[in-house]
């Protein structure tokens, strides 16, 4: 790269600048809190849960005093909050950081309608949290927020998993909580049918999927599946979100700005190398089951036809976390020493190669877990 230059550079214009704002509904117990916290700490972008939001309101509504059943009292008390997050995530009431085990307990938990479901706070509410994602980029969680808070968002998500699947998550949960009162699957699923029907029917608020959102059923994936696809969809909506992620892995530039392909040449002193590559058969969607490390020098890659992933995983003495971009026409992908990758190709695929001469290469196995992650890029990126 040359000196000086952008390595963001946003080609696109406003358009592309625009920040990344993702939108997360869908029926309890379907995983939301858990994904879009995962989601915005893998994208490293903000994480906005609202419902922490209402139940902080809630544990002031519940030591004030004034009337709980009065809902005009209610409203003028939480119409006077102003609530945000601290740096570490926590929601904050006119500054004061709140304990989490407060706004997660039973008694709030059970009151939390009182302010959920009245109009006017959730008019309050609802201000403040499209204020304090104004301009920025975010995972915005919430039974409405891709109807209400973020109608605009660049990708609105419909989290869902069946009724069944949320009764077996909940009693394991419960079982690993040490619980010995367990209720059978049968009651536990039928109160989750039931919970679902007044959450879609309620006059406020209700839990409704958005005509442009991503429905993802759920069922039968890990949270690192979920959280891969969703990585996948966030991708094709800005795809810079995943680039500046792996910055120390790759340097992705647009041919048409200078300097970046003499770069694939490294600090070697022998020279480097040009080739062309068709997708070998361990290279394909589906087929892919380790990950390269090359040694010596940087190796660039740009698609002359067809589609490719370059999937990548880290710098570890083993991949890692899976991350993965579509390779765009017109853009060359120089991939550093000691990253662990690997380029998926579609059939008919053609891609040109520079690479330093020298280069020794590893190879180790993906796990399991890391295979299926890795699946869910391909899914998205080289649907069949």
């Amino acid at each position: 790269m040359l000196p000086g230059m952008d390595p963001f550079l946003r080609p696109g214009g406003p358009a592309m600048a625009r920040p990344l704002v993702i939108a997360m509904d869908g029926p309890a117990g379907a995983g939301k809190s858990t994904v879009a916290k995962r989601l915005a700490a893998r994208l490293g972008i903000l994480r906005l849960d609202t419902g922490a939001m209402y139940r902080a309101c809630t544990v002031r509504v519940l030591g004030s005093g004034i009337d709980h059943g009065d809902p005009a009292a209610v409203a003028a008390l939480v119409n006077t909050l102003r609530v945000d997050f601290s740096e570490a995530g926590r929601v904050r009431l006119d500054g004061i950081e709140l304990d989490e085990a407060d706004i997660r307990s039973p008694a709030t938990t059970a009151e939390i309608w009182r302010v959920a479901n009245n109009p006017a706070c959730r008019t309050h509410l609802v201000a403040q949290q499209r204020a304090i994602v104004a301009g920025r980029e975010a995972v915005v969680e919430g039974r409405d927020a891709t109807t209400v808070i973020c109608p605009d968002a660049q990708l609105k998500i419909y989290l869902d998993a069946s009724p069944a699947e949320r009764a077996r998550r909940r009693l394991a949960e419960w079982q690993a909580q040490g619980r010995s009162d367990l209720p059978d699957l049968a009651a536990v699923e039928a109160e989750i049918t039931e919970r679902d029907r007044k959450d879609s029917t309620r006059a406020v608020g209700a839990l409704t999927m958005a005509d442009d959102a991503l429905h993802l059923m759920c069922d039968g994936m890990s949270v690192d599946e979920v959280v891969a696809r969703l990585a996948a969809y966030s991708v094709q909506r800005n795809p810079f979100a995943m680039e500046r992620l792996v910055a120390d892995q790759v340097v992705v530039g647009r041919s048409r700005s200078p300097g970046y392909v003499r770069v694939a040449g490294g600090d070697s002193d022998d020279g480097w190398q040009l080739g062309l590559s068709n997708p070998s058969p361990g290279r394909m969607p589906g087929q892919v089951d380790d990950f390269t490390r090359n040694q010596g020098g940087r190796q660039a890659g740009t698609v002359l036809q067809g589609a490719a992933i370059l999937a990548l995983g880290g710098r570890g003495e083993a991949p890692g976390r899976i991350d993965a971009l579509p390779m765009l026409p017109q853009t060359w992908y120089v991939i550093e020493p000691g990253c662990w990758h690997a380029v998926i190709q579609s059939r008919g695929t053609i891609c040109a190669w520079a690479e330093a001469t020298g280069i020794e290469e590893h190879n180790r196995q993906l796990s399991d877990a890391q295979i299926r992650e890795l699946a869910q890029f391909v899914s998205v990126y080289l649907p069949r």
